[in-house]
């Protein structure tokens, strides 16, 4: 099942194409340069198939790739969001993460360090974005998945060890380093899946946060009833058993994930050449080995890279507060600790039911995600005014609230489709994909610091305030980027109308970017 070189497909880099009818790049080489799936795409031009042949690849990549994605997602976030379960069940008291202070006589409980801890793990995924994705355009992606998941593994595990505020941010920060797992996880997908196949994909991923949150609630419920050594300490168990959980998964990843359909083990030699050949419609390529600074640099000076940013802290500022103070939300509502943990879980699922909606509907609908999107973004501003309004005594609107508030996870689905679909250019996408994470990294380090403890009694005032201020502007950057893409696609129409060449079809395995290539169309 391991990948090989591949130098079997780049064995000449100085062949040099000529064609005459080529509008954007008239002559090019085979090699590191451009898309691995070139040569194929040049050695194979007279190769025709059926629906039906094309159903049978993509029902075997379903089979094999999906169930590897979605266990990443699953343990990556069940790990990720056991830090705020922990905290109701002793790791603040062992890690010694409070300080007490007397307030007018009062004994008043600072808890600045827990989110602190909480926040850090962002700033390691921020440091860690760019020379990871880095890397990872270097090496097979399906190691550097399976490593990161691995990597999750090993300190979930070493996370027992930590005895006092210095271990646990130390392994916090380097925690952080496993969000690659999200940007891989959309150039995988772009590597594998058309355009108008990625929201299905992506939402069938995705729910791997939300069944995540869900499967983490019932082991963490599950684990604080263990006893044995950790019995004065049961937020211990819930590392314990995630730990190996996740290491297991990460070496099932290693084995099963190939780094490119090139290279798919499971599929006949006819079946990979219509795999690469099929992904000509996206224009997005497959996968460079070069990295190209002049791409790297033309992310900056692209617009939608900006609006973008803007739901990407969103989305984090409001995941990172809901895991890490979704506990605490819920039992300053005056539940005990662990019914707080149960009352938790019907927002998970609400999560897991809004992400599978989205990826149905943005199949159905693949010209509307950006509609799509603000549809799912609206319902959580509603739940966060209701959190922030209602009386604390109507515990059953709260957590109504609560629960409505995660339908922006929908939006998720569709925001990682247009990264997708709408970013080529192997080394722009890494960049893009590694600059968009770091800017949901710090959204994610700021959201704990919305949620002041003391302002439990009032339902985290500001952290709800911050929440619908940026569920607004997120909804302003998508309506911005509805009359751009709309604005670039009628301009590229009608220079295609006016021009008098034929494009070569394989301009789409070139490495183009999606504004160097005449024929890119945006994903609306």
């Amino acid at each position: 099942m391991a990948d090989k070189s591949g130098s079997e497909f780049v064995e000449d880099a100085t062949e040099t194409v000529h064609d005459s009818n080529v509008v954007a790049k008239p002559t090019y080489k085979v090699g590191a340069d451009v898309d691995d799936a070139l040569q194929l795409a040049l050695t194979d031009t007279e190769v025709s198939w059926s629906e039906e042949e094309e159903r049978k690849v993509v029902r075997k990549i379903d089979w094999v790739l999906l169930p590897v994605l979605f266990l990443g997602t699953l343990i990556g976030y069940a790990d990720g969001q056991a830090f705020g379960f922990s905290a109701l069940f002793g790791l603040v008291q062992d890690l010694k993460l409070f300080t007490v202070s007397l307030v007018n006589g009062q004994p008043v409980v600072d808890e600045s360090k827990y989110q602190l801890a909480a926040g850090i793990v962002s700033l390691g995924g921020a440091a860690g974005q760019y020379p990871l994705l880095y890397l990872a355009q270097h090496l097979p992606s399906g190691i550097v998945y399976g490593a990161s998941i691995v990597y999750v593994g090993t300190l979930a595990i070493l996370t027992i060890a930590c005895t006092n505020f210095k271990q646990i941010m130390a392994l916090r920060f380097f925690y952080g380093f496993s969000q690659v797992l999200q940007p891989m996880a959309i150039i995988i997908v772009a590597m594998w899946w058309k355009t108008s196949e990625q929201p299905l994909r992506l939402g069938l991923i995705i729910a791997g946060n939300a069944l995540g949150s869900l499967a983490g609630n019932g082991v963490d419920f599950g684990a604080i009833k263990i006893k044995g050594p950790y019995a004065a300490s049961p937020w211990k168990w819930i590392y314990v058993i995630l730990g190996p959980c996740a290491m297991a998964v990460g070496i099932a990843t290693l084995l099963m994930l190939p780094s490119t359909p090139v290279k798919a083990w499971f599929l006949t030699p006819r079946e990979r050449k219509i795999a690469i050949l099929r992904l000509r419609s996206n224009n997005t390529g497959v996968h460079t080995r070069k990295f190209k600074w002049k791409q790297a640099l033309s992310t900056f000076l692209d617009p939608q890279l900006w609006a973008l940013l803007v739901f990407s802290f969103t989305f984090s500022f409001s995941n990172v507060a809901i895991s890490s103070f979704g506990g605490f939300l819920v039992s300053s509502f005056g539940y005990s600790a662990e019914r707080s943990l149960l009352l938790f879980m019907p927002a998970s699922a609400m999560a897991l039911v809004c992400i599978l909606a989205a990826g149905v509907i943005g199949n159905r609908f693949p010209q509307h995600r950006l509609i799509v999107a603000v549809c799912f973004i609206i319902p959580s501003l509603v739940g966060s005014l209701m959190i922030w309004k209602l009386d604390r005594h109507s515990k059953s609107a709260l957590l109504a609230g609560l629960y409505i508030s995660t339908m922006f996870y929908g939006a998720l689905v569709q925001h990682y489709s247009l990264l997708a679909a709408n970013i080529a250019g192997h080394s722009k996408k890494t960049v893009t994909n590694a600059t968009i994470t770091i800017m949901a990294a710090l959204g994610g380090f700021c959201g704990p610091w919305a949620y002041r403890s003391d302002q439990a009694a009032e339902n985290y005032r500001d952290g709800q305030i911050a929440n619908l201020s940026l569920m607004a502007a997120s909804i302003f950057a998508y309506i911005f980027l509805w009359f751009y893409y709309t604005y670039q696609n009628k301009k590229r129409a009608a220079s295609l109308a006016d021009n008098q060449h034929t494009i070569d079809p394989n301009v789409a395995f070139m490495d183009l970017t999606d504004r160097e290539n005449p024929t890119f169309v945006y994903t609306r």
